[in-house]
Order: structure tokens, then C-alpha cells, then sequence
């Protein structure tokens, strides 16, 4: 039987290094692939990337108890970068969110070896492109990552409706830009979650 989350964060908490090693191994590539989107310098990704397992190593004892490892990680993998960038630039908070969170998501490389035209590959480009940058994170997090809408709350820093409003607010920007292939789009999304 499969080890839960929640027994797993607890075998951490108990000082167990393997726990750690496994909830590196199950997290690591989500987490470089989440941290991509919001900065193109890999070197600092993979910093904060380390910070973030050598805090929950050195914190094990009084780290939060979660049932949920992936969104706990997120949640502060997302602040990690936002605080180095910070510290880099001065100028970025986490209220005004200015990142530039990255649309060109590796299921569209997956849509395209499904052989979709190549019109529709442009549209759904253009489509995601003229998404906010809140509503890429939203709809990558609850479909590329697999998120609940509670989860990607969590992540984000908003509330149940927020995401429910974004992510649908995103289903129906993309709708009336993409009419043809939209059906297709979220039914190949909702496979990879």
C-alpha cells in the first residue's frame, strides 16, 4: 500500500532522510518546471530549489504538518523566488505580482505530437498570450500540475472564488478566441493532470 502525504511528511518531521529524498524525487522536476515559468535564470531556480529542501531538512521539527506535499512545496518554492527576485531587482512584491509567468508550457509541445494542425497550435499560442499572467499560473497549476482549486489558492495567495473566477475567466477568454479546438484543448488538458 502506498505511503500517504501525510505519513510521509510525518516520517520527515521524525528526522527519516529517505522521506526527504522521496519527496525530493516526486517534487523536484514539478518544481523546476513551476520555477522556469516565473524566472529564465535556471541558476537561481535550482537555489532557491535547494533552499527550499535544505530549509525543510534543517526545519523538519517545526515545519506546518500538511497532508498535501506538492501544494506546501509550491507555496514556498513560489515565495523563494519571489524573495530572490526581489532581492536582485529591489522592486518586485508579491502584491503586485509583475512576474512574467510563461505560457509556452510543455503540453503544448504534447498537443503538437498529437498531430494538431498547425493553425490551431498558433491560436492556442496567441490565445494563452493574451491571458494574464495570473490566469497562465492558474490554468497551468490546475491543469498541467494537477491542483485543486483550493490548492492553487494556496499556492497563489487567494481565495476559493478568486481561482474559480480566474481559471473560468481564462476557459472563456480562450473560448471565444479559439471556438474549434477549445473542447479538444481541455479534454487533452484534463488527461494530464
Amino acid at each position: 500500500m502506498p505511503m500517504t502525504d501525510q505519513q510521509l511528511w510525518q516520517q520527515l518531521k521524525s528526522g527519516d532522510k529517505k522521506a526527504l529524498e522521496r519527496i525530493y524525487r516526486a517534487h523536484v522536476m514539478h518544481l523546476s518546471d513551476y520555477g522556469r515559468r516565473f524566472c529564465s535564470d535556471d541558476m537561481l531556480v535550482q537555489d532557491c530549489l535547494q533552499d527550499l529542501f535544505v530549509y525543510l531538512w534543517q526545519k523538519r521539527e517545526t515545519i506546518q504538518v500538511t497532508d498535501a506535499i506538492r501544494p506546501y512545496l509550491l507555496v514556498s518554492f513560489r515565495r523563494r523566488i519571489i524573495r530572490a527576485l526581489q532581492s536582485r531587482k529591489g522592486t518586485v512584491t508579491m502584491d503586485d505580482h509583475p512576474l512574467d509567468f510563461i505560457a509556452d508550457w510543455s503540453f503544448e509541445e504534447q498537443l503538437i505530437a498529437q498531430d494538431m494542425a498547425e493553425e490551431q497550435r498558433k491560436q492556442l499560442k496567441a490565445g494563452l498570450s493574451e491571458l494574464s499572467e495570473r490566469q497562465r499560473e492558474a490554468l497551468f497549476l490546475r491543469y498541467y500540475e494537477g491542483l485543486t482549486y483550493e490548492e492553487i489558492g494556496e499556492v497563489m495567495g487567494l481565495r476559493y472564488q478568486s481561482i474559480r473566477n480566474l481559471v473560468s475567466r481564462a476557459i472563456h477568454k480562450l473560448r471565444s478566441q479559439l471556438p474549434i479546438c477549445i473542447g479538444l484543448i481541455l479534454w487533452m488538458l484534463n488527461g494530464y493532470k
